[in-house]
């Protein structure tokens, strides 16, 4: 009786399984993956979107076929660029999302937003921010693996192996929707057929509203997030001598307490490293001495004056205002809005050096 049971059950598994269980097939020969998308303003409130897939030549080599449209909703840009598609788009293999500069000042909460409901498309995807137009960068034949793979791999790379701090559509949604702290964008320029980060968007309330300069993401991002990669060149202070400092490590944390009614942070960056190159004939203790305390002043001038732009710009892309919300049982949103402005953050850092015996 037991076993006629267990038989039935397993007929009745399987019934549901195959009745309930399939799912539409995507041969992959029949359709075209989108491996990148870009928007740009367009005439009123319309928005002009760009679909790059990548073509497989009988060589083995791979050109794009883009494809452009206009709607007025984000959403609706794919579904009108299938008509111009000899087979089905497929928006699972997106690996970038690319904005306009200008497109991006005027927000692209929206946008994102549209994302996100799309159940096909992944929240690792990499969000960009394009100096000009999107449509220049993803008509072009960029790399030897497609366009959309080459703009994914520069952002990849730069972010696990640079100083691009993480930055992809999950870490964008959730800064946006965390009290206290907010999303940033990696900034990238055409320069003939090759792309380059230029700098890092921050945004307010889904809006490009600041942007810091390449060089000084080596500051930022060792105050968002610890890691390890990344390196920075000093021109020593009263000479002609220069010395390249990789990273190995950088370890941040941010303490927020109350003077007197009053906030006060601090943000301890604790750096180790290896000098990587030393023009000087040799490294002696004075001179590493020398590069240690010229990197630790800078860690810090750097950090304070960006800290202060952020403040002045109404912005918290470090989320100071977070981890006061989290350490802080009696934090005041509204107190707390009104006092960023003006509250004192020091920047501290501690510099060590574990290898400095290499000279040019």
């Amino acid at each position: 009786m037991k076993s006629y049971l267990k038989g039935f059950l397993v007929v009745i598994i399987l019934a549901i399984t195959l009745i309930y269980g399939r799912v539409q097939k995507e041969i992959i020969d029949d359709i075209n993956v989108v491996t990148a998308i870009g928007f740009d303003r367009a005439e009123g409130e319309r928005i002009k979107g760009t679909a790059v897939i990548p073509v497989f030549k009988a060589d083995k080599s791979i050109e794009n076929a883009a494809f452009t449209d206009e709607s007025v909703l984000a959403k609706e840009i794919i579904n009108i660029l299938q008509k111009k598609s000899a087979d089905p788009l497929a928006t699972g293999g997106i690996r970038v999302v690319l904005y306009e500069d200008e497109l991006a000042r005027q927000g692209i909460l929206k946008f994102v937003d549209a994302l996100q409901r799309d159940a096909s498309i992944g929240s690792k995807l990499y969000l960009g921010i394009i100096e000009g137009k999107t449509s220049e960068v993803l008509q072009k034949n960029l790399g030897n693996r497609g366009t959309g793979e080459y703009l994914a791999t520069i952002l990849e790379h730069n972010i696990e192996l640079r100083d691009v701090p993480r930055s992809d559509l999950h870490t964008f949604l959730f800064r946006y929707h965390a009290k206290g702290m907010d999303p940033y964008v990696p900034i990238l320029k055409l320069l003939e057929d090759k792309m380059e980060i230029t700098g890092l968007g921050m945004f307010k309330d889904g809006s490009l509203v600041y942007q810091i300069p390449e060089p000084d993401l080596f500051f930022f991002k060792a105050m968002v997030q610890n890691y390890g990669a990344g390196s920075y060149t000093l021109n020593l202070k009263d000479s002609a001598e220069y010395a390249s400092v990789k990273r190995i490590s950088t370890r941040r944390e941010v303490f927020v307490e109350n003077v007197a009614g009053t906030p006060r942070v601090n943000i301890n960056i604790q750096f180790e490293g290896i000098l990587s190159e030393f023009t000087g004939r040799r490294t002696t203790p004075a001179i590493i001495k020398k590069i240690i305390k010229q990197l630790e002043d800078t860690i810090v001038q750097k950090s304070e004056s960006m800290l202060k732009s952020f403040q002045e710009k109404g912005i918290d892309p470090v989320g100071i205002g977070y981890m006061a919300r989290n350490s802080n049982r009696d934090f005041d949103p509204k107190k707390w809005e009104t006092d960023y402005q003006n509250i004192k953050i020091n920047v501290n850092a501690k510099v060590k050096l574990t290898e400095t015996g290499i000279i040019e």
